[in-house]
């Protein structure tokens, strides 16, 4: 079963960003590089929920959020969706057999080492979703 494990928004300013959601009462916890992805993430825990705001702070400027930013501004960038242990490779190919296309052919590291993979804003209503599965 999928839960909602956060959703990302790519920035061009974090301390702003950070400035607002802290006038909302929302506090930065902690923050993770992801060298593969080009980023730097800003973890900010929703409270009452298990969910957390995810800002992408850009670390290599050719990366693909670099891309999405250059072309599409500053927002939402995509919703993260917390996996079953051992379900993200079965839950990839039946979502292939459907027709959805996923970005990457075989998963890749992520935030807090996380097993990631997404499908395609293509073939999803036009929304990037993320789907993880926590390395245990």
């Amino acid at each position: 079963m999928a839960s909602l494990d956060h959703i990302g928004i790519a920035v061009s300013h974090l301390p702003k960003i950070v400035k607002l959601f802290a006038l909302l009462g929302l506090q930065l916890d902690h923050s993770v590089d992801v060298p593969e992805q080009g980023v730097r993430t800003h973890f900010i825990p929703l409270p009452k929920s298990s969910s957390n705001i995810e800002l992408l702070e850009i670390t290599d400027p050719e990366g693909t959020v670099a891309q999405f930013l250059r072309k599409r501004g500053p927002g939402i960038h995509h919703l993260a969706f917390s996996l079953d242990p051992g379900s993200l490779e079965a839950i990839s190919e039946k979502l292939r057999t459907e027709g959805y296309r996923l970005i990457y052919s075989e998963s890749k590291r992520g935030a807090h080492g996380a097993k990631i993979n997404f499908i395609h804003p293509s073939t999803a209503e036009g929304i990037l979703i993320e789907l993880m599965e926590e390395v245990i």
